[in-house]
């Protein structure tokens, strides 16, 4: 091979390296969107708040205003959270255990205030679900229109199960963005 084979050859194999290289530079910011990774204790205790807001939505959905145990397990389930999340997603889980700890001391037999402290709760969650889109895999967001207050919540299943308006509308709502 000639000398100038050779530097043909280096150049065109440093080329090709190069677009290899930037191209996955390219999908790993695509995936990422900028955001830190979220470590996996984090995921873990964020899935435990979803659990008790789960539980919350269900029992609301029912027409069952006793959901201070469950709010309180959110609360709690929130500040375990801070502890091993990025400095992006404090202020979002504060907020989301500061609003479930005043749901937590609502009167067990109050079904419109529970509603209404639910509706701060979702507006925490969604906003801590914002900060981080990595976590809203498999959730939905939904919003009914007739809901006073905070309109939103959110959901791992798909259809409207609707904790605002309870048995009276189950599947009054749309399917919302975060």
């Amino acid at each position: 091979m000639t000398h100038r084979n050779r530097i043909v050859c280096l150049a065109w194999t440093t080329i090709v390296l190069a677009s290899a290289l930037l191209s996955c530079s390219k999908s790993e910011q695509k995936a990422s969107k900028g955001q830190p990774p979220i470590p996996s204790a984090t995921h873990a205790s964020i899935d435990e708040t979803l659990s008790a807001y789960e539980k919350i939505s269900k029992a609301l959905t029912e027409d069952d205003a006793n959901v201070r145990a469950d709010a309180l397990d959110l609360a709690r389930a929130a500040k375990a959270a801070s502890a091993t999340a990025p400095a992006s997603l404090l202020r979002p889980l504060e907020e989301l255990s500061a609003a479930a700890q005043r749901m937590g001391t609502l009167e067990a037999d109050g079904l419109g205030e529970a509603r209404a402290a639910f509706g701060d709760v979702s507006r925490a969650m969604i906003s801590l679900l914002s900060a981080a889109p990595s976590l809203q895999e498999d959730l939905h967001v939904y919003e009914c229109p007739m809901a006073k207050g905070y309109k939103k919540w959110v959901q791992r299943e798909e259809g409207i199960s609707n904790p605002y308006m309870g048995r009276e509308m189950p599947k009054c709502g749309t399917e919302a963005h975060f």
